[in-house]
């Protein structure tokens, strides 16, 4: 491969590494879930959650990588992710809610869903991964991919998937080392506040999907 080649095929990976980490601080219900994870089981809890996240998103970029074409999902599929998804984040609130509970007061919760099974479900239940993966992922790629090959097109896909992982790393270390530290009665109230955020982004979500007119399938 000639180095002009191996410069061209870098820049769009370069690209895919910003854009990475600026997805990551775009709030959304990825990084709601992660936060409040890693507020109600410290940073390991937070990176667990992070970790089927990242494995989630990083399967639609190497599928994309691989020559698998992902296109934007027609609008019934987008609306069946937003219920699905739209639910999701209702339980996950509630869920949050019944666990701040049973700390307040002393007792035990046990959770029935483990924290990468959270983070994956909040990635591939969001309609926003998809039409990011297929508008915005799939060119970059496509563009590493034409000047360098598979091999370059998986490199620009690590990168974006990098980039994210990292931006979303940080805020578990935010909710796990910094939130989760505060006051219990401040404790409390930002437990609450992200269950209010979880909520109302589920309710966002399912009123989009419910609401358009069509059906649903």
């Amino acid at each position: 491969m000639q180095p002009d080649a191996v410069l061209s095929g870098l820049t769009p990976t370069l690209v895919a590494f910003g854009i990475g980490i600026a997805l990551a601080g775009a709030p959304g219900p990825v990084q709601a879930v992660l936060v409040s994870e890693a507020m109600r089981g410290g940073v390991g809890r937070g990176l667990r959650a992070l970790a089927g996240a990242s494995l989630t998103f990083g399967s639609l970029l190497a599928a994309v990588a691989l020559g698998w074409g992902l296109t934007a999902p027609d609008p019934g599929v987008v609306r069946i992710l937003k219920v699905a998804g739209g639910v999701l984040l209702l339980w996950l609130a509630f869920d949050a809610i019944r666990s701040d509970a049973a700390a307040a007061s002393g007792g035990e919760y046990h959770r029935g869903l483990p924290p990468a099974a959270r983070g994956s479900l909040a990635v591939a239940l969001n309609p926003g991964a998809w039409l990011f993966t297929a508008a915005v992922a799939s060119p970059l790629i496509a563009a590493s991919g034409n000047a360098g090959g598979t091999p370059a097109a998986l490199l620009s896909a690590a990168a974006l998937m990098g980039g994210a992982a990292l931006g979303d790393g940080a805020i578990v270390l935010l909710g796990g080392l910094g939130l989760r530290r505060a006051g219990r009665r401040a404790g409390h109230w930002i437990h609450a506040g992200l269950a209010t955020l979880l909520g109302l982004l589920g309710l966002t979500l399912l009123a989009g999907g419910l609401v358009a007119g069509g059906p649903l399938a």
